[in-house]
């Protein structure tokens, strides 16, 4: 990994790289002139730019930089403003007040969805494996501005913590969230955006493990939920429930305390 700037980088984000190089253990380099395709191809590693507003994660093998961007979490909150049900909405159960465990930020969409939903009361905490996706998400939902106010009060409230969520989870107390929410990275894209494809260079792959899942059903008050394609039989053996989506290639699995054990 490389820590960079944008080619006219003011005092002070030349400041914020040279600290999250030092933070992150890896080497800072001025950006001078040059073009990060001709800086890629002969680096082959991942170069992280810092800019003002908004900073870029570039690999070697993607075609674009990975950038913050609300994408679909804008599209849904405007469609539930209309009235319009949401899908994961409607698996979690999810209310105002509740809490609500992300434990699979990437680029913040669902977490921002729930910090939604769950209001002025709620409280969603993300977990994001990758410390440099991390720190892009957590420094853009800061900076971003969309027209809605509490769109933006959404997206700025969320706690956002670095680290494996099977460490996370083995360290909460029972029942520590009413809901515990997985969106695992699937190997083959469905419908990525334009926004999302490019975090699949620095996303973890791997579906949640049965002693993971465990975890997670000891760990909610409420609701276990998973996205997954297909069902692995593992889950069914739980107790958790298809909750199916209309024309879907994707489905969500459920587990309801209480009703499922």
């Amino acid at each position: 990994m490389i820590i960079t700037t944008a080619k006219k980088a003011l005092p002070e984000e030349t400041e914020e790289a040279r600290t999250l190089a030092g933070e992150w253990g890896v080497a800072f380099e001025a950006r001078r002139k040059r073009s990060f395709q001709k800086w890629l191809a002969y680096a082959q590693e991942p170069i992280y730019a810092v800019g003002k507003t908004q900073d870029k994660l570039y690999h070697p093998k993607a075609l674009k930089p990975l950038a913050f961007h609300p994408s679909m979490a804008w599209i849904r909150y405007q469609r539930m403003a209309r009235g319009e049900r949401d899908p994961m909405v409607e698996a979690m159960g999810l209310q105002e007040g509740m809490s609500v465990l992300d434990t699979t930020m990437g680029l913040g969409s669902d977490s921002i969805v729930s910090r939604f939903v769950t209001g002025a009361n709620g409280y969603v905490q993300a977990v994001e494996w990758n410390p440099y996706v991390t720190h892009l998400v957590a420094k853009g939902m800061k900076m971003w501005e969309s027209s809605s106010d509490e769109f933006n009060v959404a997206m700025r409230t969320i706690d956002i913590i670095s680290g494996s969520f099977e460490k996370v989870l083995e360290e909460l107390p029972d029942n520590s969230f009413d809901v515990i929410y997985m969106d695992p990275m699937f190997d083959e894209a469905l419908n990525d955006s334009v926004h999302l494809s490019p975090l699949r260079s620095f996303a973890c792959h791997r579906f949640p493990a049965r002693d993971a899942v465990h975890k997670a059903v000891r760990k909610a008050a409420r609701r276990v939920v998973i996205k997954t394609r297909g069902f692995p039989d593992f889950l069914r053996e739980m107790g958790f429930a298809a909750h199916h989506r209309a024309v879907s290639r994707f489905s969500y699995a459920v587990f309801v305390k209480g009703e499922s054990s």
